[in-house]
């Protein structure tokens, strides 16, 4: 079969421009010269399907066609039919959370039958590799799912505790018919590693509970049990990306993992949502064959390796890797729609609760330029519940402010990556879109020379030069680190070098992209204490922002961010859509950028009138692309 391979956005991994050294594969199985004793294992893998049993958006009430595993189990079916040799099925995590159906399925009673596991279950998934965010409704939510879940769960990276029932290898075993006749048994084994900041990104469910090792020293660790345990074939689940930082220490070290690592046959790839390898490209990285199937079932790894029997036992000859993607044209599988029908009924109804009415409505299609309604209504529940928390303290003579940035601002996650809320009824599902994350609400102690860099470190995020087409946001830095100062005002210079790089790291000691930072009208001093309401996510190092205190400064909450927000707008006014942006461009000298939004934003150009904006086209990626005047 030949594999239908489109690029989806912005996603695909362009490895040779990162300076890596790879191996181009060989295109296709051909002649191995002598006769030999060979046969064939396919490998086939999903990641980050985030709970997109079926391509139903619970966040718009809509259907896409393009992801969902009720579609790419069709896929699944003709990879496995097709198969020239064995075959397994694997996933690389980042499964349970991700969609609001997630967030239903978790506080179901215990005996409840959740949807990912029945499907892990009716596909024959052979192993289950974990993620960062299955960790994101505790340890004995994840057990329950290890539980429900025939196929072993795998990971190999706990420096301290454990989850019941995962451990760090498994060896899945297939009888094989080779080239010479005789059946052979091939011993295939599969291990997993994650980054290990997801103690830090799930310090309220990890806090001393769970430590994780570094994903190249876990993997070294589990390579070698597996080759001890006699091990044909070792398969790495590697739940990080490909990062120009080639560091161990980087949340996405693939690349590090694939080069020093020895002894891995084949690697799956996942948490950065991207897709490899390109249409035409290498197919491995270090001379491993390597795939990364992109983000809500969009699309399946296939890796087909060729191996060859001799005295010494297996050996890889050959290999090649291709994404599977949907057609859109097929008809889902009925019995996995089956199996997610309860817990989408149940979202649905949660999420269309009314909560409030917006006379004017609001979006996020223009964030990039100035901060919106909606990051305003999430800084205004989070200060209120910070003030309440320290209310008769010490910390309440504090200026209060908020860090919030924004969730749906394109990206990576495509051209439908936005928020539009129409004049009218205000529901849950409206809220759902801004905050997808389960986080709850901290607080830190910073001085004002701690803010200045806080915004520095957000202000990263641009990348633009003064010539025609440039564009405005770097798109190797993600909108989630974009953070914006709600009660303070800041005036960024983007044509000014970074101080820091996409990853947080000081690039720069004199860079200076924040001409002024204001409180009230006042330069923010540099000594001036303030408390800062963050996110659960971002107080615990989440999105590496510079000088965030130790334990002493760090109040940390209980209060659910998503319930928050619903109860602050479900009892006091929406704000206005006239607020004054907490942030603004310096004068550029009319120089024009370029931006891209959804193709909606048509219909609402006049809300960036003084921007003059022009539009240019909609692009392959789907996104409309504006030329803007700073």
């Amino acid at each position: 079969m030949v594999p239908n391979v489109c690029a989806i956005g912005h996603r695909f991994v362009g490895l040779a421009s990162r300076g890596l050294a790879l191996t181009l594969p060989i295109s296709a199985f051909g002649a191995m010269g002598s006769p030999q004793t060979i046969s064939d294992l396919r490998i086939l893998a999903t990641s980050d399907v985030h709970m997109h049993i079926t391509g139903w958006n619970p966040l718009r009430n809509d259907t896409s066609a393009d992801r969902g595993m009720d579609m790419l189990a069709l896929r699944i079916d003709a990879a496995r039919r097709d198969a020239p040799g064995a075959c397994v099925l694997l996933d690389n995590g980042d499964s349970l959370h991700g969609t609001s159906v997630g967030t239903t399925c978790a506080t179901w009673p215990e005996h409840a039958v959740h949807p990912w596991p029945a499907l892990l279950n009716s596909l024959d998934y052979d192993a289950v590799g974990l993620g960062n965010h299955d960790f994101d409704f505790g340890v004995p939510f994840l057990e329950s799912i290890v539980a429900q879940t025939r196929a072993p769960t795998v990971c190999a990276g706990f420096a301290s505790g454990s989850i019941e029932n995962v451990a760090a290898t498994t060896t899945v075993h297939r009888t094989v018919t080779c080239s010479d006749g005789t059946k052979r048994v091939l011993n295939i084994g599969i291990t997993s590693v994650l980054p290990p900041q997801t103690a830090l990104w799930n310090y309220r469910h990890l806090s001393g509970v769970i430590h994780f090792e570094e994903g190249v020293t876990a993997a070294q660790k589990a390579v070698v049990q597996l080759k001890q345990d006699g091990a044909d074939v070792v398969i790495v689940l590697c739940h990080s990306g490909i990062s120009a930082f080639n560091g161990n220490e980087s949340e996405n070290f693939a690349a590090v993992l694939a080069q020093e690592v020895k002894g891995i046959d084949a690697l799956i790839m996942g948490h950065t949502h991207q897709l490899f390898p390109l249409p035409g490209g290498p197919q491995s990285v270090h001379g491993v064959p390597a795939v990364m199937p992109g983000f809500g079932a969009e699309a399946l790894g296939v890796i087909d390796l060729r191996i060859k029997w001799d005295s010494h036992g297996w050996h890889v000859a050959q290999h090649k890797a291709a994404l599977h993607t949907i057609c859109p044209k097929d008809t889902p599988r009925s019995d996995i729609i089956n199996l997610a029908a309860p817990a989408i009924a149940a979202t649905n109804t949660a999420l269309d609760v009314e909560l409030a009415q917006t006379e004017t409505g609001f979006h996020s299609y223009f964030s990039m330029l100035q901060s919106d309604v909606s990051g305003a209504m999430i800084a205004r529940a989070m200060t209120r519940c910070i003030a309440g928390q320290v209310a008769g303290t010490a910390l309440s003579e504090y200026p209060l402010i908020a860090s919030v940035s924004p969730a749906a601002l394109g990206g990576r996650a495509g051209p439908r990556n936005y928020v539009e809320v129409e004049p009218g009824i205000v529901r849950a599902r409206d809220i759902a879109t801004l905050i997808p994350h389960p986080n709850t609400i901290w607080a830190v102690t910073l001085q004002g020379a701690d803010l200045w860099r806080w915004a520095e470190r957000s202000a990263g995020y641009f990348a633009p030069e003064k010539c025609a087409q440039s564009r405005l946001v770097d798109p190797n830095v993600p909108s989630y680190n974009f953070d914006t100062l709600h009660g303070l005002e800041a005036v960024i210079d983007p044509f000014q070098p970074a101080k820091y790089d996409p990853f947080g790291r000081l690039i720069d000691t004199k860079a200076k992209r924040v001409l002024s930072l204001t409180y009230q009208g006042q330069p923010v001093d540099p000594k001036q204490p303030f408390l800062l309401a963050v996110t659960s996510y971002r107080g615990a190092g989440g999105g590496g922002f510079p000088d965030l205190p130790g334990d002493p400064h760090v109040l940390r909450t209980h209060v659910d961010l998503f319930s928050a927000v619903c109860d602050d707008v479900a009892c006091a006014p929406m704000p206005a859509a006239a607020t004054r942006s907490a942030w603004h461009f310096a004068d550029a000298g009319r120089t024009r950028v370029t931006i891209e939004t959804s193709p909606n934003a048509r219909t609402h150009l006049h809300d960036i009138t003084r921007f003059e904006p022009k539009v240019i086209k909609v692009n392959d990626a789907g996104f409309l692309e504006l030329s803007v005047v700073l």
